[in-house]
């Protein structure tokens, strides 16, 4: 197992999870008679998936063999 690649993994991994943690929660508000939660953060979950895919890249080359 190559120490770079896992160090870059593990950075990857605190990233998203920083990016998870700092999602806001979702917002109520009224719509007629009925209350709807506001649960739209476009900025911030496509935040999310793109450190996902980074932290999914990141894993894919650690489990790769070294040449």
């Amino acid at each position: 197992m190559n120490r770079n690649k896992l160090q870059i993994a593990v950075a990857e991994a605190r990233r998203f999870i920083a990016r998870a943690e700092a999602l806001p929660p979702p917002k109520p508000y009224e719509c007629g008679i009925s209350t709807i939660m506001y649960d739209n953060f476009p900025r911030e979950q496509g935040a999310i998936k793109r450190a996902s895919m980074d932290l999914t890249r990141a894993l894919a080359d650690l489990r790769r063999p070294e040449r």
